[in-house]
């Protein structure tokens, strides 16, 4: 017994580090049993003798059970299979990291931001330089409507004046007088009172009506077939030009004598003003005048007409275009100019297409009306306004 102990004791010493196991457990270590107990023996059959060291185990018992591979460990391959990985990323991210700081790299990403930049800057210059010609597009659209605009307040103004001239104009021939039946005249009724004219007669004697003597007048006209071919010519091809037939007529029988004033180069000035749509004619009104210049004498005064030279009261003055200085005229000139001005006005209306409505004969009795009244105007009948 004393030999076993003695060998217990030496075998104790020699499995010093490691845990102290129940061996009736395997697999769970007894640690709530003390160090007599695991030393003493157990009743039964159990012989002490056949406790050896070698049936002690040799490595700690854990509470999992614990597999054996060849002495490698799967956690520790794992982690070095990803810890190798993660080296090779790291080197190909600092492979390619030193790559992108090559300067190779660094000159061609140079290039590439110096060309992103010259592309952005011609993309704003494109886009600035087309913003500019659709500002100046509506720009210009704006000014040609307003032109437009103002255009066609002229017109309507020229077309109201012309229905008004038209209107005012007496083109219809007067209507016959009624006969009397048998042949007789019916005296005209005349408003207001009448005496008996048996008690007249009776005093006065018998009288003959001098109205029953005198013969009754009326206007006729009749179409002048050469001055109509004349018009027709020109209506078909309406011009402004002088070298027609038709309006070479008018200039040289009623346009170059109603405008002939004692002041001939005024006068031709006027018809060229007239012809290009420039002339104004206005009112004066009765303020004092300024301090004249010697320049100034030739455009006359309210009391002198520059066209006639004569001391006339001028109620109006002309003006050329834009010019700033203005010529007094008397009414019986001004009635003159306005005749040739109202001439010239219809048949720009006609070289427009603005007179449809009327057929040949009745534009051409229109045109002898505005001839007859510069007819009559350079014989010095006119019509002033009280």
């Amino acid at each position: 017994m004393d030999e076993s102990a003695d060998a217990v004791s030496a075998n104790a010493e020699t499995l010093e580090g490691f845990h102290e196991v129940n061996l009736a457990s395997p697999t769970t270590p007894d640690l709530q049993v003390g160090d007599e107990d695991l030393l003493q023996p157990h009743p039964g059959p159990f012989s002490l003798e056949l406790f050896l060291c070698c049936s002690l185990p040799t490595q700690p018992v854990y509470s999992t059970p614990r597999h054996s591979h060849n002495g490698s460990v799967p956690g520790l391959e794992a982690e070095s299979a990803e810890g190798k990985e993660d080296g090779e990323v790291c080197s190909a991210l600092s492979d390619s990291l030193s790559r992108l700081r090559s300067p190779s790299v660094m000159e061609v990403r140079e290039k590439g931001y110096e060309r992103l930049k010259e592309e952005l800057m011609k993309a704003q210059k494109e886009a600035h330089k087309m913003v500019r010609e659709a500002n100046i597009k509506q720009a210009t659209a704006e000014k040609q409507l307003k032109e437009a605009l103002g255009k066609i307040d002229v017109l309507q103004a020229e077309v109201q004046a012309l229905k008004t001239l038209v209107l005012s104009s007496p083109t219809s021939p007067v209507a016959d007088l009624p006969s009397a039946v048998g042949g007789g005249v019916k005296t005209p009724f005349k408003k207001g009172h009448s005496r008996n004219k048996s008690t007249s007669s009776a005093i006065l004697g018998t009288q003959p009506d001098p109205s029953a003597t005198q013969p009754i007048v009326r206007e006729c006209r009749e179409v002048d077939s050469q001055l109509f071919s004349e018009f027709k010519v020109w209506k078909e091809e309406p011009t402004l030009e002088r070298s027609c037939s038709f309006l070479d007529r008018v200039y040289r029988e009623d346009i170059y004598p109603c405008l002939a004033f004692n002041k001939s180069e005024l006068g031709s000035a006027i018809l060229e003003a007239v012809e290009q749509n420039t002339l104004s004619v206005e009112p004066v009104g009765f303020q004092p005048l300024p301090v004249v210049k010697a320049s100034a004498v030739e455009c006359g005064g309210p009391k002198k007409c520059a066209l006639s030279g004569q001391t006339k009261t001028c109620k109006h003055r002309i003006k050329f275009g834009d010019s700033s200085s203005y010529y007094y005229v008397s009414p019986f000139c001004r009635y003159r100019i306005t005749a040739v001005c109202n001439f010239f006005t219809y048949i720009r209306y006609i070289h427009q297409g603005l007179v449809k409505q009327q057929d040949a004969e009745q534009m051409f009795w229109e045109v002898t009306q505005l001839r007859r009244e510069m007819s009559v105007a350079k014989l010095g009948y006119f019509k002033d306004q009280l």
